[in-house]
């Protein structure tokens, strides 16, 4: 019997993941100040999310190629041949960047779980997410 008991995660995928989850987060504070930037003056630049505590890849996604990404919990954005294969599984690329799906068990379930846009994640209100003021509660008339 291995070193592995089910549910427990192995030490470098558990790094692995923390770090794509705190790039993400990273990228999100990102997006949400290019979503706010006058017209005519360039996007900033994204952190590549591939895991690796070294690299310093950045990335360009449109806002839209980027809204595509984050509509699914357990897809990273990440430099061109950073993906690992042992975790993830690209799902589209092009000259830019790569969308990786996390598919092993635990590394997904890490992923999708820190994800604040995510419905696991209770405590995250719309203006934490886009960026603008959440809409006021309805009110029952009375």
């Amino acid at each position: 019997m291995g070193n592995d008991a089910p549910g427990l995660t192995r030490p470098r995928a558990s790094r692995e993941g923390d770090q794509q989850c705190l790039i993400r987060d990273a990228n999100e504070a990102i997006e949400r100040l290019n979503v706010k930037l006058t017209t005519g003056v360039g996007r900033l630049e994204l952190r590549c999310e591939c895991g690796d505590l070294a690299c310093l890849e950045q990335v360009s996604p449109t806002h839209a190629e980027y809204e595509a990404v984050r509509a699914y919990g357990s897809r990273f954005i990440v430099f061109v041949n950073h993906e690992n294969p042992e975790t993830a599984a690209v799902i589209s690329q092009n000259e830019r960047f790569a969308v990786v799906d996390v598919i092993t068990g635990d590394a997904r379930y890490q992923a999708l779980a820190r994800h604040t846009r995510h419905a696991w994640v209770d405590a995250v209100t719309p203006a934490d997410v886009t960026g603008h003021e959440a809409p006021a509660p309805e009110r029952s008339p009375t």
